[in-house]
């Protein structure tokens, strides 16, 4: 994992300690992700750079749109927000043709950013990996599904094959390791990524 120290943040990002701080409390950034490791200066605090330089720079351009709670009830999922279906087209990681596809295999009228963040990972996969329809099917027909299920967003959702066969596995460990036999096709962190779609997409979600 590619860290950054607390000084380099608040120097890339131009915000104060007393704003990091807060953002912490008010939930806006996971406490896991600070980070403390040992240094010759003492124990200093680290975090995951891209995660948090992401996180930092949408709070940064939502903060005057949005307060603090809106913005916080949206990352720690403790609003029931979805979108419609017709609503999808609107999001730019998403592309017609999949979206029909969509629409011919799941029946579901709303989606959570978390729903949203799993279909951005399986048309990802699908183009890198080259899968066929029927796998690509199976993917939307079962692995979301599956996910749709999930009621809390730490979880790790992980797509893999065996032989011709795609699967996914949602996990609370990032680490999970497989067989030799086993490809890994790609993982996400499922809340992560839906609050990054939250904030982007906010507009839609009635922040």
């Amino acid at each position: 994992m590619d860290l950054i120290s607390k000084k380099e943040l608040l120097t890339v990002t131009g915000i104060s300690y007393g704003q990091l701080y807060r953002w912490k409390r008010e939930r806006l950034i996971p406490e896991e992700w600070f980070i403390k490791q040992s240094s010759f200066t003492g124990q200093e605090t680290f975090f995951p750079k891209e995660q948090i330089l992401k996180r930092v720079s949408s709070i940064i351009e939502l903060k005057d749109t949005c307060s603090l709670e809106e913005l916080a009830k949206i990352l720690t999922f403790e609003t029931s927000a979805t979108i419609s279906g017709d609503k999808l087209k609107n999001i730019c990681e998403l592309d017609e043709n999949f979206i029909k596809l969509l629409s011919g295999i799941d029946k579901k009228v709303n989606y959570r950013a978390m729903d949203i963040a799993f279909l951005t990972m399986v048309k990802e996969v699908a183009i890198k990996a080259n899968l066929s329809s029927e796998q690509l099917n199976s993917l939307i027909e079962c692995g979301f599904a599956f996910v749709r299920e999930q009621k809390t967003p730490d979880v790790v959702s992980t797509i893999f094959l065996t032989g011709d066969e795609v699967h996914v596995v949602l996990s609370k460990d990032t680490s999970i390791e497989f067989d030799k036999s086993i490809k890994v096709l790609g993982s996400l962190v499922l809340g992560e990524a839906a609050g990054n779609l939250s904030l982007k997409y906010k507009q839609l979600f009635n922040c």
